[in-house]
């Protein structure tokens, strides 16, 4: 199997994950925004992926080492609430414990692992914040924003690059003879975000699996453009539209 289709492997676990946590964050009242079916949830988001670009651009440039401190002060915080609903404040344990083998190791395999619990953790959480009306405006704007960032200004590109080389678990990676392959975890993410939202507020485990597989043959179609066309190709354009596609379909079969 080739190292850029096992990539997809790592898309599967992140969502299936996020599937299965999401009832008991649900329960945890563990809801990012307190007014769920607010569209002004998707700008708020977007702010904050906006911003935090911003910032990693900047720091990827002068300041690496503070960089990567910001970035693990994120993830002990993200392995924490990922931990919270089971185990409550000793949460902190195994979470130091998963923070220092990837501060030792760096070892691409503990890379992947502690990007698809990272990822399953934000997707659930965001998917239970969401109704799917502002999911799908996050969605679409998303799409046309990683269309823009790389193709026109190419700053999503030097991102990757940048946090690739560190080892940081915001992308998965599948070490190559030539190159690596990569994929953002964003692209795990932001479709299943949909597909947790379906199965929390419309609580149609159809629906929510249409929409989790259409996005994954987004990310098949992707794999296979990527492996055609070497370089660098926006995902969300792809993965997102299909979801939602999906997501339509779902209703459908939730009637």
């Amino acid at each position: 199997m080739k190292s850029r289709y096992l990539l997809s492997i790592f898309y599967l676990l992140t969502g299936i994950l996020a599937l299965a946590l999401a009832p008991y964050y649900a329960s945890a009242g563990m809801q990012a925004f307190e007014d769920t079916g607010s569209v002004s949830n998707s700008i708020y988001y977007m702010g904050m992926i906006l911003g935090f670009t911003a910032v990693v651009l900047v720091l990827a440039k002068m300041r690496r080492d503070l960089l990567k401190f910001i970035f693990y002060a994120l993830l002990a915080v993200t392995y924490f609430y990922a931990f919270l609903p089971f185990l409550g404040i000793p949460s902190a344990i195994p979470s130091l414990i998963l923070l220092a083998a990837l501060v030792k190791s760096r070892h691409w395999i503990v890379v992947n692992i502690s990007a698809i619990l990272v990822g399953a953790a934000i997707t659930a959480i965001f998917g239970i914040s969401m109704e799917p009306l502002p999911v799908i405006v996050l969605l679409v704007t998303l799409a046309v924003y990683d269309y823009i960032a790389v193709y026109k200004t190419g700053h999503m590109v030097t991102l990757a690059d940048s946090v690739s080389e560190m080892n940081i678990p915001v992308v998965f990676i599948i070490p190559g003879k030539e190159r690596d392959a990569v994929m953002g975890v964003g692209d795990a993410v932001m479709p299943n975000i949909l597909a947790v939202s379906a199965l929390t507020f419309n609580g149609c485990i159809y629906q929510a699996a249409l929409t989790f597989a259409a996005g994954y043959i987004g990310l098949l179609i992707l794999l296979r453009m990527v492996e055609k066309k070497k370089g660098a190709h926006p995902g969300l354009p792809i993965l997102n539209s299909l979801a939602i596609a999906g997501f339509f379909a779902g209703l459908l079969l939730c009637k």
